[in-house]
């Protein structure tokens, strides 16, 4: 492929500085404009994009108003702060041409205006690329979340509605939007968060007989709520829409849930145990006790698989890929085999990241949160935390806000005290709650230490369909190289989702989607050595920074080359590693191109889905937040038990260790408590 140099665009640095010109460029909203937050101006430059950028196919329609207004629906509640960003970008692209062509994006042909977001797209320079993606792929997600657009190329869009049940110990849940005076609880133990830490540690301390209170700012979505459409899914189980991106020298999306069940919710079921290397690293470098080993946490692992039903995926509903991948992987000798999950009844929807809808992923809210409730404990959904209350270096409790979107007068205030705070808000959040409770900034560690898996794919396409739509989205695994810090997990994808890991526009872009039904899609992930940090932004919400190093860089290089190679042993027509100057590798010499090559991280599509560390335990509390046993340094009776306690990496997905380190957190605080 010919590399395209960077056209002389017309745009600030970076999208901060966009934003802060956006005013002097954009013009003022007429009457018509009012109640909307793109004008009518911005919606023309945002249509002129989305006609070169989605063209019509040979049989998928192409895009144009419809599409743009669409988009514009979808991000109307977005925070100011990303609109803002989305606006930037799009005057970015309308501006750029001025100086060349004496006129703006929108008033010029197509072929123009093709060429011009190409260079957008292609730059090698990463705040000029980042315009390309802000704008392209909100555009690419709406215009295909059509049924129409599934119909052509025969597959399902979304699911029937499935009646909720509605078991005793409902009776046990509180949704705050139904609140509407000041409260005042008391309990044992108030345990903020549902997901794979805060469930397991209440449902523990509940089975021991402690009155218990969850307390989860998202809502409890039944399963009438998953009807396998990633759009519904981003905005109901998601934080911020899958908007949270961690900047840095490649900016990395890093998804979150926010829902009773937290994570769980949203991950693909993967269990995994952590390696012993990675126990090993924490007692060396931590100075962790033997608690932290295979042996240790051993028993804490068996009582988690019991309860998730770990087992190995059903190999009825791997799907092709997984056949696909195995050919490759034998072919060149490596290791691999079914991943082992936690969805013992799983039927093979293929939507695990949007809300099982048929239970039979046993993320918490069907597993530990129903079981703590039906041991005696309480929940309260809709209840963002706003404060740990510290009385005389002992935390005593929290106050809340409840259902803190209502729109007419204050929110209702609940109070909560407690004979110990559990906080388990996630590796973003709670770093946020912590510092606005001047709790856990003894080391000057909290907020700090971030590692999130750093992940990419490769896409590759078949004579043969694969219909990657059928089947476990990651049930297959290639862990010859896990030693060395290098996972490989399936990823298959929705036809819409795929759409948005496609990051090219055009002709050449709509003549993959329109092949979809013969597209694979297989994924990995590293143990990241960098870190990043966890910082409030605006309105109170994560704002992440993420540096990747050499080292790390070069890992992923290796896992583009590795799946590069096993689709090409599989018997790829096109192999798709979407890397800048790689585009296609199809042949051995195209392969050997791409490992000659000296990629930078930005040259990679990377996302991220295991954020950890923000509050991590160990012995030194100059170096860490919390002790080996969760409780902060520097605070009594405040525990953390989710991923911001884990130390490091752990190189596999994380689930089954967080539960683990809860449920031995617990039996600590039960012991205490007397």
């Amino acid at each position: 492929m010919v590399a395209h140099p960077d056209p002389p665009l017309s745009v600030h640095s970076d999208l901060e500085g966009l934003t802060r010109g956006l005013s002097h460029k954009a013009p003022t909203p007429t009457r018509a404009d009012r109640g909307r937050w793109l004008s009518t101006r911005e919606l023309d430059i945002l249509t002129a994009v989305a006609e070169v950028a989605l063209p019509p196919g040979r049989f998928l329609e192409g895009a144009g108003r419809q599409t743009a207004e669409a988009t514009h629906r979808y991000l109307s509640d977005i925070p100011r702060e990303a609109s803002r960003v989305f606006q930037a970008a799009l005057w970015a692209v309308e501006l750029s041409t001025l100086p060349t062509k004496r006129r703006p994006f929108s008033e010029l042909s197509s072929e123009a205006r093709l060429s011009t977001l190409r260079r957008f797209e292609q730059s090698r320079v990463l705040p000029i690329r980042e315009v390309a993606r802000v704008l392209l792929t909100p555009l690419k997600a709406m215009h295909f979340d059509r049924p129409e657009m599934f119909r052509h190329v025969g597959c399902r869009y979304e699911l029937e509605t499935v009646r909720d049940e509605q078991p005793r110990w409902m009776a046990r849940v509180t949704d705050g939007r139904d609140v509407e005076e000041d409260l005042d609880l008391e309990c044992e133990v108030v345990v903020v968060g549902t997901g794979a830490g805060g469930a397991a540690a209440a449902y523990e301390l509940a089975s021991r007989g402690r009155a218990v209170l969850l307390l989860e700012e998202g809502h409890y979505h039944r399963r009438s709520s998953f009807n396998g459409r990633p759009s519904r899914a981003f905005g109901n189980l998601y934080r911020d829409k899958g908007m949270t991106v961690a900047l840095g020298n490649v900016n990395i999306p890093v998804w979150a849930g926010r829902a009773v069940g937290g994570s769980t919710v949203i991950n693909s079921g993967t269990c995994y145990r952590a390696p012993a290397r990675t126990f090993a690293y924490w007692r060396d470098h931590h100075g962790l006790p033997r608690d932290f080993s295979p042996e240790g946490l051993g028993p804490y692992y068996e009582r988690v698989e019991a309860m998730l039903g770990v087992a190995p995926a059903n190999p009825l509903h791997l799907g092709k890929i997984a056949g696909i991948i195995a050919r490759g992987a034998e072919h060149l000798g490596l290791r691999h085999h079914a991943l082992t999950r936690n969805a013992p009844d799983c039927d093979g929807q293929g939507i695990c990241c949007f809300g099982c809808p048929t239970g039979a992923k046993r993320s918490t809210d069907v597993s530990y949160v129903p079981a703590a409730l039906a041991r005696g404990a309480e929940l309260v959904t809709a209840a963002r935390v706003d404060f740990v209350d510290i009385v005389a270096g002992r935390a005593r409790g929290v106050t809340a806000t409840l259902g803190a979107e209502r729109t007419k007068g204050r929110a209702p205030r609940l109070r909560v005290r407690a004979d110990a705070v559990v906080v388990a808000g996630g590796t973003l959040m709670t770093p946020l709650l912590l510092r606005r409770s001047s709790a856990c900034l003894s080391s000057g560690m909290l907020g700090k230490n971030l590692s999130i898996h750093p992940a990419s794919k490769v896409m590759a396409l078949f004579d043969d369909r694969v219909d990657q739509w059928n089947g476990i989205p990651q049930g297959y695994s290639i862990d010859h190289f896990a030693e060395e810090g290098l996972l490989f997990e399936g990823g298959s994808l929705p036809f819409d989702v795929a759409a948005i890991g496609v990051p090219w526009s055009g002709p050449r872009y709509v003549e993959v989607m329109e092949k979809y039904p013969y597209l694979a899609t297989f994924g990995f992930m590293i143990q990241d050595h960098s870190r990043g940090e966890v910082r409030t932004g605006p309105g109170g919400r994560p704002l992440l920074f993420y540096r990747m190093n050499e080292r790390d860089t070069r890992l992923l290089q290796r896992g583009v080359e590795i799946l590069c190679e096993v689709f090409q042993a599989a018997g790829a027509r096109r192999v798709l590693p979407f890397v800048a100057g790689h585009d296609e590798v199809n042949t051995k010499e195209a392969l050997a191109r791409l490992r000659s090559s000296r990629m930078q991280p930005s040259d990679i599509e990377v996302t991220a889905y295991h954020p950890l560390g923000t509050c991590r335990i160990g012995t030194n509390p100059a170096r860490s937040c919390l002790g080996p046993d969760h409780e902060a340094h520097d605070v009594a009776g405040l525990y953390v038990c989710d991923g911001s306690a884990v130390p490091s990496s752990l190189g596999v997905n994380p689930q089954m260790t967080i539960m683990a380190m809860a449920l031995r957190a617990a039996e600590i605080l039960d012991q205490r408590l007397g």
